[in-house]
């Protein structure tokens, strides 16, 4: 007997508590099928690092929208409550740039089509069939790059003969109404509709100490339908989507850390203010009453198969326009500066043509082109206190004093008193890719596997910075101003290769080792420009300012990996070890010295570590997924950082998450009840060197009780945060005149039941 079949017999024994003769006969874990690799195949065939979750799956663990697949996939982290998608890391890397000119580190695609950035890619999970989460460069199974990962998430398909519907109703705290459904209706021998819906409406769960009566941040009220048409005639396939998502949420409240005297005392000192942050650590204190994360999310996509027999010839494409609203008080305290607005709208438009060869026989390969075409326009805004600039970010004992001083005339305050500076940025990007791969079954349990990808991408980029109306001239967020528009165009392009082995010792077993090249191309800042001289202060940019470009970013990634069901497929293992070392990671940095937010290029990052899945179930009446990850990064000329958790990226070094559910039948009813948990360790999670504020380790434990009656009716009961943790999603240290400060408070125990009827017949 094998070694593989040795320990899965141990873990069946010591599991159930039972003698061989008195193992009960549970039933195999069924294992999800994907299609990662252009193909259905089993996960456990495919020789990538993968998690998959089904849609009974999402529903069950009530995951809301994209970002959530990640709280149960090894080697991801960074979610948080709102629209942005820069913190996601995979492996540690994130892209952490909220400006326009760059691209996102992860690729989140739907049905196929890429997502986009911030204010479109995050929408609700509703009506799902499957969702896929790939850690490692994604750049040659997408039409996009993806260097650090991909998230891929595929809704419900029309069905032709079945005229089915489920309906979904949930209530909670606080005050929280949750809706969906689907109908699926065939229209004849041929077609196919399937119609579905999504309605969240929550109150907040997080006090603002500065307006007591005007509390309960973190709203969410979200409106969201899909229409998909489905046709099948001999060897065609086609469908066409057509969703909506309407999203009214509050932007991320921040909480500045009292502990911060270095900055909070030098504002104090300069405008005879003493500044405290009140409440708990549930609470904030902030001078903006309503932040806002409003999107409206509109997308079409066409996909047509048809099978030729030796191969499946797939064409896909996919238009999506959004617009997006966003405002928070970044500063974390109840005085007025610090406010952030950002106003964007945009569409991407992409196109896919592939070629699949049938899995028969020992030799397989895929080919394909894609392009895409992005147009974004965004509004930003900075705003603050024109005696906070004057007192504090200049030092002069009055607004006057300074406009006299530099620019020899009377200060005039504004209405308000308030600084507001604007800028303008649009980006209009195409780009091009042609890859293809090769798989060879060289021996029968030995299959060797070569892909590679071209790909060329082209920005125009431009961005504009106008006078502002105060009298104090542009002298904070930008020393300058434009004459309307500067503009720079530039294309990147790069080869990405990868090269895997796949060794299968048993049927059930898969090995594998796979080294792969990720590129993500360059880009600009969108707060930033580069000028051919200096600049006098809030002087007109010379002739010949560009916007500031950063390059491309280029990765080596190096990964083992294990797969195996064993235990008569009751037990599936999942375990993976990888090396990668990025060259010109791009990140988001905050230059003291100019007081502007640059994209740079940091040199050198190392990255190792290993990630273990396990799926079981080792009794009828159990079933365990858990996870655990360790990941450790290390970085080059970190800009002087001398602290003993500097030298590494974002990402928490330990992290674990699982669900264990325990099931117990009543005739052709079931009981079941759930135990949820998500914990990450200690983690930097901001790019400086002072340190005040980290992000804690954090556990979070949730429950869930339900019922089965026959296969129509669930009710489930569930309890989230058990035992009430106060956590952060994450912590900025801020520095110069912005106090450290953490965001993204987690929600305090709540209670609530749902209900899913399936109107199947």
């Amino acid at each position: 007997m094998m070694k593989f079949e040795i320990a899965s017999l141990a873990f069946t024994l010591a599991a159930s508590g039972a003698s061989p003769e008195e193992i009960p006969q549970a039933a195999p874990v069924e294992e999800i099928v994907v299609t990662a690799q252009h193909r259905r195949e089993p996960i456990g065939d495919t020789p990538i690092a993968i998690s998959a979750f089904d849609g009974s799956f999402v529903h069950r663990a009530r995951l809301d929208d994209i970002k959530d697949l990640v709280a149960f996939a090894p080697g991801f982290a960074g979610a948080s409550d709102d629209s942005y998608i820069e913190d996601l890391a995979v492996r540690g890397i994130a892209s952490n740039d909220y400006g326009i000119g760059g691209e996102p580190s992860i690729g989140i695609f739907k049905d196929g089509i890429h997502q986009g950035r911030t204010g479109s890619a995050v929408t609700s999970l509703y009506d799902i069939e499957r969702g896929e989460a790939l850690r490692g460069p994604q750049g040659f199974l997408f039409g996009r790059n993806a260097i650090s990962g991909a998230i891929s998430v595929v809704t419900r398909k029309p069905e032709l003969n079945r005229s089915s519907g489920v309906l979904t109703a949930g209530y909670g705290e606080p005050d929280r109404v949750e809706l969906d459904g689907a109908v699926n209706i065939p229209l004849g021998p041929n077609w196919a509709m399937r119609m579905a819906a999504y309605l969240l409406d929550t109150d907040g769960w997080i006090d603002n100490a500065a307006t007591p009566g005007h509390d309960r941040i973190m709203r969410q009220f979200k409106a969201a339908g899909r229409v998909s048409l489905r046709y099948e005639q001999g060897a065609l396939s086609a469908w066409v989507i057509g969703e909506h998502e309407h999203r009214r949420l509050d932007g991320t409240p921040y909480r500045a850390a009292n502990a911060d005297r270095e900055v909070i005392d030098a504002i104090d000192s300069a405008l005879g203010t003493r500044i405290v942050m009140r409440g708990d650590g549930r609470s904030i204190d902030s001078d903006l009453l309503n932040p806002r994360d409003d999107g409206d999310i509109t997308s079409v996509t066409a996909q047509a198969e048809l099978d030729l027999g030796f191969a499946t010839l797939t064409g896909i494409a996919g238009y999506r326009g959004h617009r997006f609203v966003y405002e928070e008080d970044y500063d974390g305290t109840a005085e007025p500066f610090g406010i952030y607005r950002q106003f964007q709208s945009g569409t991407y438009a992409s196109g896919e043509l592939r070629l699949v060869s049938s899995a028969k026989g020992s030799l397989s390969w895929t080919a394909g082109l894609s392009a895409y075409r992005e147009t974004v326009k965004a509004r930003f805004t900075d705003e603050a206190d024109e005696r906070y600039i004057c007192l504090a970010g200049y030092g002069y004992a009055s607004c006057d004093e300074l406009t006299q001083d530099l620019f020899g005339m009377v200060y005039t305050p504004s209405a308000d008193g308030m600084f507001v500076q604007p800028n303008h940025a649009r980006n209009i990007a195409t780009g091009f890719s042609a890859y293809g791969d090769i798989n060879h079954w060289v021996f029968p349990r030995l299959q060797l596997g070569a892909g590679l990808r071209y790909s060329w991408d082209r920005k125009r980029f431009a961005l504009d910075v106008p006078q502002t109306t105060s009298s104090l001239r542009n002298i904070w967020t930008f020393t300058y101003r434009t004459d309307g528009f500067v503009e720079d165009a530039r294309s990147w392009q790069g080869v990405t290769p990868r090269l895997y082995l796949r060794w299968k010792p048993q049927e059930r077993v898969s090995i594998y080792a796979s080294v792969s090249r990720g590129y993500k191309a360059g880009g600009f800042g969108t707060f930033t420009l580069e000028a051919p001289s200096p600049i006098h202060d809030s002087g007109l940019v010379p002739m010949g300012t560009r916007p500031d470009a950063f390059d491309p970013e280029t990765v080596w990634s190096k990964e083992l990996g294990v797969k195996a069901s064993l235990a008569q497929g009751r037990l599936h293992l999942d375990i993976a070890a990888f090396d990668y070392l990025y060259a010109n990671l791009q990140t988001n940095f905050y230059n003291t010295e100019t007081r502007a937010q640059e994209v740079i290029n940091i040199g050198e990052v190392r990255g190792r570590g290993v990630e273990a899945a396990l799926t079981a179930r080792p009794a009828a009446w159990f079933d365990l997924r858990t996870s655990l990850t360790w990941t450790r990064t290390r970085t080059r000329g970190n800009r002087g950082c001398t602290l003993d958790d500097c030298g590494g990226l974002t990402n928490p070094e330990w992290a674990s998450s699982g669900v264990a559910t325990f099931r117990h039948p009543f005739g052709a009813d079931e009981a079941n009840l759930s135990i949820e948990w998500m914990w990450q360790g200690k983690s930097r999670e901001a790019w400086d060197w002072r340190g005040i504020v980290r992000r804690d380790p954090a556990v979070v434990a949730n429950l869930l009780l339900g019922y089965r009656w026959g296969d129509r009716v669930e009710a489930n009961i569930y309890v989230q945060n058990v035992f009430d943790k106060l956590w952060y999603q994450g912590a900025l240290n801020g520095g110069d005149l912005d106090p450290a400060s953490v965001w993204g408070v987690s929600q305090p125990r709540n209670i609530g039941i749902n209900v899913r009827i399936d109107l199947g017949y």
